[in-house]
């Protein structure tokens, strides 16, 4: 996360009455110099996050964050946004330059038929700080988008995978009458026409200056997050047989200290990682499969079901059962 983002995010809560002593006192951005340009890792970006959403305790502040986020507010990374050509060529940008953005989060675009959806997620957080960045992430992009293309670049569907809230007219003000809740998925959708819409700062000679900076930032180890890509890759092809630190150490030609030592530079640990792939493929087998709850618990190296529930539960805030069940309902029609 961009370290700008932070002076936004401390002034939307002052105005609750949350000061930013509160905020940042013990935390690992206590005494941060604010008016320097500087990336925060995942870890750093989600303690402070996770603790504004509980002093604050209102689920609409990351939309409220959002709308609040100017391209400016961004550095070096907002200015490769606001040259852009089109309306897609921000959404690629974005994807490319995720890690500058929410290095907690994975962003995604999703090819359809004369459409591709922006899609967000990090299963692995509470589910309340990984709400609060997808409504960070949607809002900031469709208010800026609406700047960037006087008002004609922002029809978006929105999908949420939550209730529709009682508030639904803030929620419209924001993004407009095309929202879904419920729905199955998380994502705004764009058709071919918004995609092809230009952004009115575009400038081909200077993105290509602010691109190039963007990649000499993110460049640096700290950010990459190359080891920790490494890692759940090495997992994922393990399946079941989920090695320990040392032996993925020993097969990346490291020491474990070493290994523990760059991941926890990329915001990361070896048993965070691990969680994100045994949840990951219990989705898969809970959504794709028929296999009973024991299988799945051993394949994930559980030895009991009940250890497997626990953590899931952990994990997601729900449970294995509901998972199926809903994956039943929606197949079902």
């Amino acid at each position: 996360m961009n370290s700008f983002v932070l002076p936004v995010l401390i002034d939307l809560l002052a105005e609750q009455g949350i000061s930013k002593t509160q905020l940042l006192e013990n935390t690992d951005l206590d005494g941060v110099d604010l008016s320097r340009s500087q990336l925060f890792n995942a870890a750093q970006s989600d303690e402070v996050c996770g603790r504004a959403i509980a002093l604050s305790g209102d689920r609409l502040l990351g939309i409220q964050l959002g709308t609040k986020l100017d391209m400016v507010s961004l550095g070096i990374l907002g200015y490769a946004l606001m040259t852009s050509a089109t309306v897609g060529d921000v959404l690629k940008l974005m994807v490319r330059y995720k890690r500058a953005l929410l290095p907690s989060m994975r962003i995604e675009l999703i090819p359809g038929e004369g459409s591709v959806e922006l899609r967000s997620a990090a299963p692995h957080l509470p589910q309340a700080l990984e709400q609060f960045y997808k409504d960070a992430l949607y809002a900031g992009l469709v208010t800026n988008l609406n700047l960037l293309t006087d008002n004609h670049g922002a029809r978006a569907v929105l999908e949420l995978d939550h209730g529709q809230p009682e508030d639904r007219a803030f929620y419209e003000s924001v993004f407009g009458s095309t929202i879904h809740f419920n729905s199955n998925r998380c994502g705004l959708t764009f058709d071919a026409e918004s995609l092809a819409v230009t952004i009115s700062t575009s400038d081909p000679v200077a993105q290509d200056v602010f691109r190039r900076e963007c990649d000499r930032i993110l460049a640096n180890d700290n950010y990459s997050g190359a080891v920790s890509e490494r890692v759940v890759q090495l997992l994922l092809l393990s399946r079941s047989e989920f090695p320990t630190a040392a032996a993925v150490a020993q097969q990346m030609y490291m020491s474990e200290s070493t290994l523990q030592r760059r991941l926890g530079k990329e915001g990361s640990r070896y048993q965070l990682l691990l969680d994100q792939v045994r949840y990951r493929l219990a989705l898969e087998y809970l959504q794709g499969t028929d296999l009973p709850g024991a299988e799945i618990a051993a394949l994930l190296g559980f030895n009991n079901s009940a250890n497997f529930r626990r953590s899931f539960k952990r994990w997601s805030g729900t449970t294995p059962v509901r998972i199926r069940q809903a994956t039943h309902r929606i197949g079902g029609g």
